[in-house]
């Protein structure tokens, strides 16, 4: 393949990928404890350009207060773990209620591991996590890294009665999605100007 075309070609690849990770930022603006995603491209030794990694922004979003004593926000480091049978789930999405076995679960029905009766008067958590039920403790939620291995106390606090936003930044995603629109504008001129100058060298030649 002609190098021109190639390098054109495989930037308007790196790009369309790299714009649907800032459309996913931008659909999940309004999502609980969404962490944006960033991409990475990189140029080939060679020429062209590839996305070769996608990692998460891990810094924190602002906390909506909803007065609600089960939603949970973790302000610092680590994640909720929750079990579905057999597989663990780390989320920061901190939306609890108590099913009908007076289990703690999030909103899909995953456990924490922690029971506090069929019928509790008064549950509260503190900012440790703590699990009251009428002054009486009834367990701990305890916070986790992304290797499973338990967050010390003294990185986090939990607060009861809010949620963590997303933390999408919208003007800089949408920043972003112009410079990668244009990016690719850019690199299919440059495919349509090279196919243009093909065609006129087969035309010398026949």
């Amino acid at each position: 393949m002609i190098p021109g075309l190639f390098y054109a070609l495989s930037a308007i690849s790196a790009g369309n990928k790299k714009y649907g990770v800032t459309a996913n930022n931008i659909a999940n603006i309004s999502s609980t404890a969404f962490k944006g995603k960033i991409a990475h491209l990189k140029e080939f030794s060679k020429g062209g350009v590839e996305l070769y990694s996608v990692t998460s922004n891990e810094g924190i979003g602002y906390f909506i207060n909803t007065g609600r004593p089960l939603d949970l926000a973790i302000n610092g480091d680590g994640y909720f773990k929750f079990t579905d049978g057999n597989k663990e789930v780390y989320s920061r999405m901190g939306i609890l209620s108590i099913d009908k076995n007076g289990e703690m679960v999030d909103v899909s029905g995953r456990r924490v591991g922690i029971n506090v009766g069929t019928s509790p008067d008064n549950v509260h958590i503190d900012n440790k996590g703590n699990v009251y039920v009428d002054g009486e403790v009834k367990g701990k939620l305890q916070i986790y890294n992304q290797n499973g291995g338990v967050v010390p106390d003294s990185n986090y606090e939990i607060l009861s009665g809010f949620l963590e936003a997303s933390n999408v930044d919208i003007a800089k995603e949408m920043v972003e999605s112009i410079t990668n629109f244009r990016y690719i504008q850019a690199n299919v001129k440059t495919v349509k100007t090279v196919d243009e100058m093909l065609g006129n060298i087969v035309n010398i030649v026949g």
